[in-house]
């Protein structure tokens, strides 16, 4: 009798100390579904009000529809301004403080790549598909963050976790440079072990693992202008435009078999006289056809998985760049970018707690993305900080930076379910 009371006794105790928390994935699925509507709603809101990067006045008017939702939900809000000359608009930063489990850091932005001349400004629905800018990059991505988080406020399970929302206003084109720009960033960093990332999913139940970096170039050859008769004579030599070319072509033949390693040329100018506006990516050109051309320049992107691949990348193109053609010259430039997020062991680990996450709520496994069908993105800025990444958290959608930007509707509520109950998991330290 006395064992059995002792028995008895033991299990009240333990009961009183080790509370296993009831994993609310029925209220969470509940919630959201109730709010899709909503949600949606929100989502059209935002769309319509036009938020490119250089509209500073409409992408703070995005940050302040969101940031009240998030001081409903518990969270300190503030902007984190970046100077004027930079003429970028600033980061909303949301905080909610607490003690459970990981120390989470979600990413959103609120620009899009779409200017105030441009067309393409509404949100249109086409039965289960909307079209609109920013409907999956990023204002898709940004009501998931928030709808996840009321759904776990609504299963009251918000308060003792310790998140931070960075929602940059600057993304699609950021300030310069990148370490003021980004500063907001790089401290939320510093106080969070886990990074997860809000762009959209390019294909069904896959998530981003690794994320290319990014580098910019340029390319200036110089040339003798002269008579076109005497073009491969001396002194004329080749030209510019022969010396650019040579240089890209080497490159292609060169590279362009490489794994996750790519490159661009998006604009040429060459002639007699050129006159390039690198603040604006275009300029002019004089030229004609019986005169040598004396100037010509590319700028292009790098694309990246590594460190290690950038650094040969430069090397190789460098190498190039120095073998001229008789009578010409040339120089290369590298440009600030965005580094990569490759791919580690902590980043594998969490995308198999966003695939369990995924099974539990009845949506099959997630699967990690080719990260040569992404470009670059925020969080690929503190990849080197955090303990693990996952990105590509946001909606399901199709042509990003494009006027066919589309959103899967049933999407927005699946990818809002996983994100919650992976941050519900992160919390518990499941």
């Amino acid at each position: 009798m006395k064992a059995f009371l002792f028995f008895l006794c033991t299990q009240l105790f333990f009961s009183q100390i080790v509370k296993v928390p009831t994993i609310p994935i029925a209220e969470i699925k509940a919630y959201i579904g109730k709010q899709q509507g909503e949600q949606l709603s929100l989502l059209e809101k935002l769309v319509n009000i036009n938020s490119g990067t250089a509209n500073i006045a409409g992408v703070n008017q995005i940050g302040e529809i969101l940031k009240p939702s998030f001081e409903q939900l518990g969270f300190k809000t503030y902007w984190v301004e970046e100077p004027n000359y930079m003429k970028r608009a600033g980061t909303l930063v949301a905080e909610h403080s607490g003690t459970d489990g990981k120390r989470i850091l979600l990413i959103g932005h609120l620009d899009t790549v779409f200017p105030k001349a441009s067309p393409f400004q509404k949100f249109i629905r086409h039965g289960d598909r909307v079209t609109g800018p920013g409907v999956i990059d990023d204002k898709g991505g940004d009501v998931v963050i928030l709808y996840a988080l009321k759904s776990l406020q609504q299963a009251k399970v918000l308060n003792n976790m310790n998140i931070t929302v960075i929602l940059t206003g600057d993304e699609e084109d950021s300030g310069k440079p990148i370490r003021i720009s980004r500063k907001p960033l790089f401290a939320a960093a510093q106080h969070s072990d886990i990074a997860l990332g809000f762009e959209w999913a390019t294909l069904p139940n896959t998530a981003t693992i690794a994320r290319r970096g990014i580098a910019h170039w340029q390319i200036n050859s110089q040339g003798n202008d002269d008579h076109s008769m005497r073009i491969f004579q001396k002194p004329a030599g080749d030209g510019a435009i022969f010396e650019l070319t040579r240089i890209l072509d080497t490159m292609r033949k060169q590279m362009s078999a490489e794994k996750d390693l790519s490159f661009n040329p998006g604009l040429i100018l060459a002639g007699t006289f050129i006159n390039f506006n690198k603040n604006h990516f275009g300029g002019e050109a004089y030229g004609k056809d019986n005169i040598i051309a004396k100037n010509a320049i590319a700028i292009g992107d790098l694309r990246f998985i590594t460190l290690q691949q950038e650094m040969s990348a430069k090397e190789t193109i460098t190498k190039i760049v120095k073998q001229h053609l008789p009578g010409t010259t040339a120089i290369v430039e590298f440009h600030e970018g965005i580094p990569s997020m490759p791919p580690t062991a902590n980043n594998i680990k969490l995308l198999q707690k966003y695939s369990e996450v995924s099974r539990s709520l009845g949506y099959g496994p997630v699967t990690s993305l080719d990260p040569g069908l992404r470009g670059a993105a925020d969080i690929s800025h503190i990849a080197a900080i955090t303990q693990a990444k996952l990105d590509g958290l946001g909606p399901l959608g199709t042509g990003a930076h494009s006027e066919k930007e589309t959103l899967d509707i049933k999407s927005l509520s699946i990818q809002t379910q996983r994100a919650a109950l992976l941050i519900y998991h992160l919390a518990n330290n499941h």
